[in-house]
């Protein structure tokens, strides 16, 4: 009997273990060993290597909790594609950040998809808990020049109180922000997704938020 609990019991801990240290997988990208405990940590590595070329997947396998913004830039060479979904229900993406939660940096030809597994229904959860006006702040940001992106199926949730009427610091659910680039952030698509409040006493004042910069307008 001894040695039955001794057993279930080391199956337990490499489960937990599993799911503390193996939240986010990276697979067909360069110099990425994953795998990782968050977004950020996926982002980072993925950030550090040229991908130039490459099909990224990267599966959350359970939830996360973002202590930093989780930025994407593509800073080493541009993939052709990268993909992001759940492989198992009630998996959110979380944290409590005076500036966007997922940040598309720049980064092109991006598409988060909430369903388990690129089917069926809405499911992933994104939500950042920050109710500051600090500019920025916002549950998924698309700047510099971030072009060609999907986001669907997803439970976008935030509470910052910034905003286009509230001091012109821009913040929203969803923010489409300025560039530095040459273009704007254009050709982004939010689809199918529940865009609400992170708590029901914290409501944002904006879901969806666009700014722009002059002459690099967001368009498409």
């Amino acid at each position: 009997m001894k040695k039955i609990h001794l057993f279930l019991s080391v199956l337990f801990l490499l489960f937990v273990q599993i799911n503390l240290w193996g939240q986010v997988t990276v697979t067909g990208a360069t110099g990425t060993a994953g795998p990782y405990t968050t977004l950020k940590g996926a982002f980072d590595a993925i950030n550090a290597a040229d991908q130039s070329g490459n099909n990224i997947v990267i599966t959350i396998t359970a939830s996360t909790t973002e202590t930093a913004t989780a930025s994407l830039t593509g800073a080493g060479g541009m993939w052709t594609s990268l993909i992001i979904y759940p492989t198992a229900t009630g998996i959110t993406i979380s944290g409590n950040i005076a500036f966007p939660l997922v940040d598309l940096n720049g980064a092109d030809n991006v598409t988060i998809d909430g369903r388990v597994n690129q089917t069926g229904v809405t499911d992933l959860t994104i939500t950042n808990l920050s109710t500051l006006n600090t500019a920025g702040t916002s549950t998924i940001r698309f700047i510099n020049d971030a072009t060609n992106n999907t986001v669907m199926y997803c439970n976008l949730k935030g509470s910052s109180t910034g905003g286009i009427s509230s001091g012109n610091t821009y913040t929203g659910v969803v923010l489409f922000s300025t560039s530095t680039g040459t273009t704007g952030n254009d050709g982004n698509t939010i689809d199918n997704n529940y865009i609400t409040s992170s708590t029901n006493v914290n409501r944002p004042t904006n879901a969806i938020a666009s700014t722009g910069s002059d002459g690099e307008e967001n368009s498409g």
